[in-house]
């Protein structure tokens, strides 16, 4: 098994972030720092990261987080900020699936499996993300339908969404959103580009669960057929 699997399915990161773990020789391999994520794991070896014995999962954990604004989606923080690792559990060793930014609340799945978690954030299973958007007033027709095709963000990128409704409210707008990507900071990335200011950002649904009433910074886990609902996105 190669090293960078063996971190993911360990609960240490995902496999890309086991990649770049590995590469700042984090992990040693029977007392042997490796760099290498491609370096291949005999059963008898002996895997230590940040100089603790790690083993493979046998069983994969998957909760829901509710995020507070002000926490920072991270593990490990070397600025000792307050971040999501402070709030969930330490026992199973999970990590954030994706990420979500320091003002943005809501729903954050967490996982102690790598390989899950890689497969869920791949573009290809074009996994759905609702948000729940307030802004300063309506997008007109225009601007709904070049959201849609996709709109120039800066950076090289395109940033692209449906608009699934709008409801405006005295001087502000409500307006509910679905993505399948998920590049850095795209919606407010988005809405800047087209003009309008975004004053919060919530993600209410994420691969067709809901966030529900979970309170603010609590987690909890997934029951059996909410488990099955996300691992038909992983197919």
């Amino acid at each position: 098994m190669r090293l960078n699997k063996y971190l993911a399915q360990s609960g240490i990161a995902s496999r890309r972030g086991s990649d770049r773990l590995i590469k700042a020789a984090t992990t040693t391999v029977n007392n042997i720092v490796i760099t290498d994520p491609a370096y291949d794991i005999k059963d008898n070896d002996i895997v230590r990261y940040d100089g603790k014995n790690i083993q493979l999962n046998d069983k994969t954990v998957v909760l829901m987080f509710n995020k507070p604004m002000g926490i920072i989606t991270t593990m490990n923080d070397p600025q000792n900020r307050l971040s999501v690792a402070d709030l969930l559990p330490k026992e199973n060793r999970v990590f954030p699936i994706g990420r979500l930014d320091k003002n943005t609340t809501g729903l954050l799945l967490v996982t102690n499996n790598g390989d899950f978690a890689n497969r869920l954030m791949h573009p290809r299973n074009r996994v759905p993300k609702i948000y729940e958007a307030i802004i300063d007033r309506p997008l007109d027709p225009k601007k709904i339908s070049k959201i849609k095709k996709g709109i120039f963000i800066g950076a090289g990128e395109w940033g692209k969404a449906n608009i699934i409704s709008q409801t405006k409210s005295k001087k502000r707008t409500l307006v509910i959103l679905e993505l399948h990507h998920g590049k850095n900071r795209e919606i407010r990335r988005l809405f800047h580009a087209i003009d309008h200011k975004l004053f919060s950002l919530k993600r209410v649904q994420y691969a067709g669960l809901d966030l529900g009433h979970l309170p603010l910074g609590q987690y909890r886990s997934l029951d059996y057929n909410e488990l099955r609902k996300i691992q038909s996105f992983t197919k």
